[in-house]
C-alpha cells in the first residue's frame, strides 16, 4: 500500500510542477503581457473618469460666499443677485419685538464664509405672530423678583406705581393696559406689565437720577431702582419707543435732587436717527454731565 500511495504521490507533484513551468511561459508571452498592459490601462481610465466625476459633482475647488442676511425679510433675500449660489432653508422662528415679522434673526453658515455653490444656509426668522404665555403670579413678590419673574416669561415690565402699604416693596398688583390681570391669563410675548407696588408709610426721599440720552427701558430701570414712578411719556415726531432715546425729564435734573418715594418723572423722547444727541449731550452743563455715570450707581 505504501509503494502505490508514492507513486501516486509522485505523478500529482509532477502534474502540479508541469502546470507552473506552464503558467511561467506564458507569463513571458506577448499575449499575456499585451492583456497586462491593456488592463492597466483601464483601470487608469476608469479611476480618471471616476475622480473627474466626483469633481464635477461636487464642484470640488468651487467656491461662493455666503452674503449676511440678517434683518432681512423674504421678499429682500428673494431681489438678491446672489442669493441663487446657495439653498436657502428656514428651520425656525422666535419672536423678537425689536425685529420686523419675518425678518433672519440667525444664519447658518456665518456670514462672509466660503463654501460650495448650493451649499444649504440654513435660517432662524422672527415669528410674525408672538408665542403666547400664562400671566405668573407676582403679587407679595419682592419688586426684583417680580421683575425676574417676567423676564423669565418673556414679558416686559412697565411702570411701577408705589403706594403707602405696610407691605414695604412688595407688589400689591399687576396691571395690562390700565386692566388687573389675573394669574394665568394668556399674553403675547413681550407684553408691558405695570405693577403697583407698596411703599412704607414710612415715606423716604430718594435721588432724582440722570435720564437724558438713555432709552425708554434704561430710563424705567432707573426710575424703579430709585423708587419713582414713570410719569407721563412723550414720543416727538412718532419716535419708536424701543429706539427712542430720552430728551428731557421732569422735574429737571440736577445734582442730589431728592424727591419723595413714588414721586412720578415725566419723559420725552426722541428718535436718535433724526437727533444728535451727542451734540445735544455736549451742550449739557458740566454739573449735569458728571452725574451722568454716578447716577448709575444709585
Amino acid at each position: 500500500m505504501r509503494v502505490i500511495d508514492q507513486i501516486q504521490h509522485r505523478k500529482v507533484s509532477n502534474k502540479t510542477t508541469s502546470y507552473h513551468m506552464k503558467f511561467i511561459e506564458f507569463m513571458s508571452t506577448r499575449v499575456f503581457v499585451r492583456q497586462l498592459l491593456l488592463s492597466l490601462a483601464l483601470t487608469v481610465v476608469v479611476i480618471s473618469l471616476v475622480l473627474w466625476a466626483l469633481k464635477w459633482y461636487t464642484h470640488h475647488g468651487e467656491s461662493v460666499t455666503v452674503p449676511s442676511l440678517i434683518g432681512l425679510t423674504p421678499n429682500q433675500i428673494d431681489k438678491m443677485e446672489t442669493i441663487s449660489d446657495v439653498e436657502i432653508i428656514i428651520i425656525d422662528s422666535v419672536f423678537d419685538s425689536r425685529m420686523p415679522g419675518g425678518s433672519v434673526l440667525i444664519q447658518d453658515p456665518l456670514p462672509g464664509s466660503k463654501v460650495k455653490r448650493n451649499r444649504k444656509v440654513y435660517l432662524t426668522t422672527v415669528a410674525v405672530m408672538p408665542e403666547k404665555v400664562e400671566m405668573p403670579d407676582l403679587v407679595d413678590l419682592s419688586l426684583r423678583q417680580a421683575t425676574a419673574t417676567l423676564e423669565t416669561y418673556g414679558l416686559r415690565l412697565g411702570n411701577v406705581n408705589y403706594i403707602p402699604d405696610i407691605a414695604a416693596n412688595a407688589v400689591l398688583a399687576q396691571f395690562h393696559k390700565n386692566l388687573n390681570i389675573k394669574p394665568g391669563f394668556e399674553l403675547l410675548k413681550g407684553s408691558v406689565i405695570d405693577l403697583k407696588v407698596g411703599l412704607s408709610t414710612g415715606g423716604g426721599r430718594y435721588y432724582l437720577p440722570f435720564l437724558i440720552g438713555k432709552t425708554r427701558e434704561e430710563a424705567h430701570n432707573l426710575i424703579n431702582k430709585n423708587l419713582l414712578s414713570v410719569g407721563t411719556e412723550t414720543f416727538d415726531d412718532d419716535a419708536d419707543p424701543l429706539t427712542a432715546r430720552v430728551y428731557s425729564q421732569n422735574p429737571v435734573y440736577s445734582r442730589n435732587r431728592l424727591l419723595n418715594a413714588g414721586n412720578p418723572v415725566s419723559l420725552v423722547y426722541k428718535d436718535p436717527l433724526s437727533f444728535d444727541f451727542e451734540s445735544y449731550m455736549q451742550q449739557l452743563s458740566s454739573d449735569t454731565l458728571s452725574m451722568n455715570n454716578d447716577s448709575l450707581n444709585y
